[in-house]
């Protein structure tokens, strides 16, 4: 089986990824870590965006893109076929795009436990891909 998993590098990303390797273990073929950063603010690319802005999310890209090569290569070790995917986008939409690209079998996302504004902004995410999907989504809470 070939499956998805949707990081956002909050602090139980890791623990998302190890559940779900370990879950799947027994019918995992391949894994495709992806990483959803955010769009560039509308302002940027019209003259007005300082330079500065610019180099910190090239910065922030670039950072997120070694966390993900490295949660890959943690997986490769431990024998999983294991590749890393940052795109920039809308995040519910672009997983689910994603998935049909790559022809997955099954999207991993993760849930934790957070307050009201938390669950409204995150949680439309999640059921943007529920609802979106013509795959399998495996919801899988990362909360201790």
């Amino acid at each position: 089986m070939k499956v998805l998993i949707a990081i956002d590098f909050s602090e139980n990303s890791k623990n998302l990824v190890g559940k779900s390797c370990g879950l799947l273990r027994k019918t995992l073929d391949s894994v495709w870590l992806l990483h959803v950063a955010e769009p560039d603010p509308d302002f940027v690319g019209y003259g007005v965006d300082p330079p500065v802005m610019r180099d910190q999310m090239a910065k922030q890209f670039h950072d997120e893109h070694l966390q993900l090569q490295e949660m890959a290569e943690s997986l490769r070790e431990q024998g999983v076929d294991a590749k890393a995917l940052l795109i920039q986008g809308e995040t519910g939409k672009t997983i689910v795009q994603q998935a049909e690209k790559l022809g997955v079998d099954m999207i991993v996302v993760g849930s934790s436990k957070h307050g009201a504004v938390h669950h409204f902004l995150l949680g439309d995410t999640i059921q943007g891909v529920l609802h979106e999907s013509g795959k399998p989504v495996l919801v899988m809470p990362v909360h201790d």
